[in-house]
């Protein structure tokens, strides 16, 4: 799959405040609710650009921050327990955690009072926000999801003596399914529970698929609480992702499908380094997915179906994975889809590949030539979600195309052909 390449901001909740009515509401009216109580403020909210715009310190406080005033900068200075916050007044731009983020609605002065947008501050508190029109009302919660909590003891924390990941849990006797990349060139592993409970005695991959990032293990446990399974999702469907960014052992954080195919599911759930071999789920806690990579603000995850694929016919002691290296396949399942004159293709991601080549024909025998990549100036090609890249359709003849990965500098073998045409 895509390596991953870069630490984004940590654990939140992607919340969506619904706007379609508040032009319906006048500043006075608007109702703010905590955990179910009104919240009152010594300045009231306002609507502005279709978003709401709450006193800075009232919010603040009352989601558990200690608020401080920059007056040099003109910048409000938040702090919670995992989240410091600073917002420049006036700008589209605000640090969380050290990391710049964008703001749809900036932070502003009105009537010596600082007002924020309420919908970012609670998208970085671990709060859920909703609008209801009708009455004009904020709701915020903040206490925690018991579905979310439950799920959790499904997902477990992996730390080997190379890297630190997520894996979760298939079976009561221990079976744990995780990403290759995560016990790749490994020979012990610790697993942490969400209880607490620490295992690290013996570990034996059970199943591999390392062309699909894909790892079966088995621990001498039982007792574990093994994940419901889902096979079936839709884009808007409500998702969570649980995993250990960072480190942080199994944090939550939120969002909806966006697009899937047969190798990924692509989700707004953020994950980060460490989530990888975490678990997607559904709003009926069911693990549809195991997270495997992010890029270019794409979250993604093997579809859980993908994964209870690969057989468990192995037992080879984990430390056997320290001089373990395998020969890839070339690319599999190649596909198109045709629109707007242009054949976009795909092919499922072979993991750990530098670069891809692509070589075409206007015969099926050929001779197949290498595609030239225009954007990049050379021949080079890279796997992406939803195509890998998009070709002009020749609507008088068909083309035919071939696929090779490049893997620490060797040419794998090429795909089968796929032939292009628009009939």
């Amino acid at each position: 799959m895509i390596p991953l390449k870069r630490l984004l901001r940590g654990a939140v909740l992607f919340l969506l405040l619904c706007t379609c009515f508040l032009h319906t509401a006048s500043a006075a009216s608007i109702r703010i609710t905590l955990d179910g109580k009104a919240v009152s403020f010594d300045a009231a909210p306002f609507i502005e650009n279709d978003r709401v715009l709450v006193p800075v310190r009232g919010i603040l406080e009352s989601l558990g921050y200690t608020v401080q005033w920059q007056e040099d900068v003109q910048t409000v200075l938040a702090r919670s327990e995992d989240v410091t916050i600073s917002l420049p007044i006036n700008s589209k731009t605000a640090t969380v955690n050290g990391k710049s983020v964008s703001i749809d609605a900036p932070a502003k002065i009105k009537n010596e009072r600082s007002f924020v947008p309420l919908r970012f501050l609670a998208e970085y508190s671990g709060a859920e926000v909703t609008w209801n029109g009708s009455t004009s009302t904020v709701a915020i919660q903040t206490k925690h999801d018991p579905a979310a909590q439950s799920i959790k003891d499904s997902v477990v924390y992996i730390q080997t003596n190379k890297m630190q990941g997520s894996g979760v849990i298939l079976s009561a006797d221990g079976i744990i399914a995780t990403n290759f990349h995560v016990i790749e060139k490994a020979s012990v592993a610790q697993f942490v529970f969400q209880d607490g409970s620490i295992y690290q005695g013996k570990t034996t991959v059970i199943g591999l698929s390392p062309e699909e990032d894909i790892a079966i293990l088995k621990i001498e446990k039982n007792g574990l609480i093994p994940a419901s399974v889902s096979t079936s999702f839709s884009v808007g469907e409500a998702v969570t992702a649980i995993g250990s960014p960072s480190g942080q052992r199994n944090k939550a954080t939120t969002g909806v499908i966006t697009g899937y195919d047969q190798d990924v599911i692509s989700s707004s759930a953020v994950i980060a380094q460490g989530s990888s071999g975490g678990g997607l789920f559904n709003s009926k806690g069911q693990l549809i997915g195991m997270s495997c990579s992010f890029s270019n603000d794409q979250y993604l995850s093997i579809p859980i179906s993908k994964v209870l694929q690969v057989p468990q016919t192995l037992s080879k002691p984990l430390i056997e994975m320290r001089n373990y290296s395998y020969t890839p396949h070339g690319p599999q399942n190649l596909r198109y889809t045709i629109k707007d004159g242009y054949a976009y293709v795909s092919w499922s991601p072979v993991y750990g590949a530098d670069y891809y080549y692509v070589s075409i024909s206007y015969y099926a025998n050929g001779p197949f030539k290498r595609l030239q990549n225009k954007a990049l100036g050379g021949e080079i090609w890279y796997w992406g979600y939803p195509q890998c890249f998009g070709i002009t359709i020749n609507r008088d003849h068909p083309f035919y195309l071939k696929v090779s990965a490049v893997v620490d500098g060797t040419v794998t073998a090429e795909s089968n052909v796929l032939k292009v045409y628009t009939k």
